[in-house]
Parts: structure tokens; sequence; C-alpha cells
């Protein structure tokens, strides 16, 4: 018989978010589930163009706009379901928070008695008083090859430094920033023809795969020893100015392509229904002051 879990995922109340829980929810079908969205913006991300222009494509326009249309019209027909939808459809309790470590999260996550925390795309940092919780441990999915591409952005560092492929390393959380040790790396292949935001959004799914086979092993009561970080081969990236986003437009990339958006979005949409993503994005970059991204995309 399968071990049932109590379990808290963490992630953001963003597009990628509701990707990564419409992939790992079915998943945890038999297990207590309860899930935190974080809501986080760093003044970064207003400061800089295309940061301000990919926040609007991966939280505003989908979270202000595009998700309360679906809820309205009502998604259950949809192959994906917004965060409202995947509290409806699969019986979890969904909270968004601002702080993780402050005392009433702490009393709310110890109330659940949580066997395993995963977070995944989450932004707020885990201190000891959380992460030593449940006693199968808390796992961080990181969208980056570890412990090289520590930090915030990793695959845009990886597509600016060149690399064939994107990892995305799950491991457990201790007391620094992604320096865990390491469950295991997946792998998503570099497409020239895709944009950043398609490669930022699929760069969790081999994580996610690492994630689901490692708790078939909890259940069945196999274990392995996660390798330690060679800390030697650790750089720590802050998010892009300027100058990294030269870097990028000169090798060719795009921040954002009106085909992948729809193929990310698309699977949310109830059957018949399009969105004018061009006119969406176009207004967008007015409202943000970055006509330079959308003319490159």
């Amino acid at each position: 018989m399968t071990k049932q879990l109590r379990i808290i995922v963490c992630t953001k109340r963003d597009l990628a978010g509701a990707l990564v829980l419409n992939k790992l929810l079915p998943q945890l079908a038999g297990d207590q589930v309860m899930v935190l969205l974080s809501d986080k913006t760093r003044p970064v991300e207003k400061a800089v163009p295309e940061l301000a222009e990919m926040k609007f494509l991966e939280r505003d326009l989908p979270m202000d706009t595009i998700f309360p249309l679906v809820d309205m019209a009502g998604g259950g027909a949809s192959p994906m379901a917004t965060f409202n939808g995947l509290a409806a459809r699969h019986g979890v309790t969904m909270k968004t928070i601002t702080t993780i470590n402050d005392l009433e999260t702490e009393a709310l996550m110890r109330e659940f008695q949580p066997d395993l925390i995963l977070s995944v795309r989450f932004s707020l940092i885990f201190k000891r008083n959380i992460f030593d919780i449940p006693t199968m441990g808390t796992w961080n999915v990181h969208p980056g090859a570890l412990p090289h591409y520590a930090g915030l952005f990793a695959p845009f560092r990886c597509l600016v430094e060149g690399g064939d492929r994107i990892g995305c390393t799950l491991h457990r959380v201790d007391d620094g920033i992604d320096t865990g040790p390491i469950q295991g790396i997946g792998w998503l292949p570099v497409d020239p023809q895709r944009s950043l935001l398609w490669h930022v959004a699929n760069s969790y799914g081999p994580g996610l795969d690492l994630f689901i086979h490692m708790l078939e092993d909890m259940r069945a009561g196999r274990s392995s020893t996660p390798l330690v970080q060679d800390r030697s081969q650790r750089a720590y990236f802050s998010l892009p100015n300027a100058d990294d986003f030269r870097r990028f437009w000169e090798r060719g990339f795009r921040l954002y392509d009106p085909k992948d958006y729809m193929e990310l979005l698309n699977g949310f949409l109830p059957p018949g229904v399009s969105v004018p993503v061009d006119k969406m994005v176009a207004m967008a970059a007015e409202g943000v002051g970055a006509p330079c991204c959308c003319a490159r995309a």
C-alpha cells in the first residue's frame, strides 16, 4: 500500500508557478497537500525594462487578466487549471504569503505537520526554524545546474554563457542559499528558436521529474545520500542588469515570442478561446517603458 504523506509545496504566484503545480499535484493525489504561494517583487524588476516586461508576462497579465477571465468562464474543461482551479480540482489548501520565517507562518506549518516541504520558484529564503520542521527534509528545485548557477535567473545566465542545456537541480535546503547537498540534476536542451520566457517556464520540469522519482523511493523505504556540493565551483548570480541584457541580445536570443507565449497559455484556456497576445504585450511595453523588448521579440 502506498504511504500517504503530508506535503507542503511552496511556489510563486505566477505563470511558471501554475505550470509547476499542474505537473506536480496530480502526482500527489493520494497525499495531504498544502500550497503556499509567494508574491514577491524585487525593486530591480521595475527598474530594468526587460525585467519589468518579464514580470508583466509572467505575473501581471496572467494573474490580473487571463486567470480571472478563465475562472469566470469556468475552467473545468481546460487541461490545466488556474490557482483557483487547482485548489478546487485537487482539494488542496492554498495560501498566498509574503514572509516564510515569521511566527505565524511557522505555526501554520507546524500545525500541518508536514513530512516534507518542496520549494520551487518560491523566492523566499527558508531559515532553520522552517526547513527543520519536516522529518523527510525540505527540498528545492532550482532552475540551474549547481553549484555553478546559484542565485537568480539561472536559465538566463546559462543562455548568455552559451550553454547548450539548462540544468535543474533537486537539492536539500540548508542554512545557505542554493548550497545544500544535491539529489540530482535534470536537463532541458537549449533551443535557439525559443525565447527566454519559454526556457524559464520549461526549466523546472526536469527537476520535478527528479523529485517525483525521489518521492517514489521514499514511499518504498529506499533512501540515497545526496552529494555535497563542491563550493570551489560555485558562482552566485543576482538579477541581470542592462549590460547583461546587452550580451543576451548580442547572442540573438529573444525575451518573448508570441507563439511561445500562446503555447504556455493555451492549456489554461477553455476550448475555442484565444487571447490577443500581440496587442496585450504591445500595450504592456508602453506601460513598463520597455518598447525595446517587444521590438526584439
